[in-house]
């Protein structure tokens, strides 16, 4: 009976883990991607991006339009994001993988774009093998760093 209660007890935590994120298909541009997403996420609509907020993260999605390649959006990467974060500084790039191709982490400094505070951002340009998209968290200080474990996460999952 006990060992019933203990594996009753751990599917059950198991399902509530599972139940905390879930799929969505995004729009941005002429594009869609699918990813996993926190339950609580809201996806918005604004000129040029996508904004998906859930608790404690804001991820903005734009399509890079004119881009080919990766490579041919990095350098863009701050006239990318200028409508939430302005005069954005890479200090550190890295590779990662998205969408199942490479893709490139940005972090560095800046403004926000609303109030000009300094703050950071993280931004990552990735392809689906047909568009080009920037994603990006940004905050005074450095909030970006906080959100980036769960925005890494969301766009581990798209495809």
């Amino acid at each position: 009976m006990r060992i019933s209660l203990i594996a009753l007890a751990l599917v059950l935590i198991g399902s509530a883990a599972f139940a905390e994120d879930k799929e969505i298909t995004v729009s941005a541009g002429d594009a869609s991607l699918k990813m996993t997403v926190p339950k609580d996420t809201e996806v918005t609509k604004k000129t040029g991006r996508t904004i998906l907020h859930a608790k404690g993260l804001w991820i903005y999605l734009w399509e890079v339009a004119g881009a080919k390649t990766v490579a041919d959006a990095v350098p863009q990467a701050g006239k990318i994001i200028k409508s939430e974060f302005v005069e954005f500084a890479v200090g550190e790039t890295k590779t990662i993988e998205v969408a199942g191709h490479e893709a490139k982490h940005l972090t560095g400094k800046g403004a926000e774009a609303d109030d000009n505070d300094p703050g950071s951002a993280d931004v990552v340009i990735f392809t689906d093998g047909k568009h080009v998209f920037a994603a990006c968290v940004h905050g005074e200080k450095d909030e970006a760093a906080k959100e980036r474990p769960e925005f890494l996460k969301v766009l581990k999952s798209v495809k």
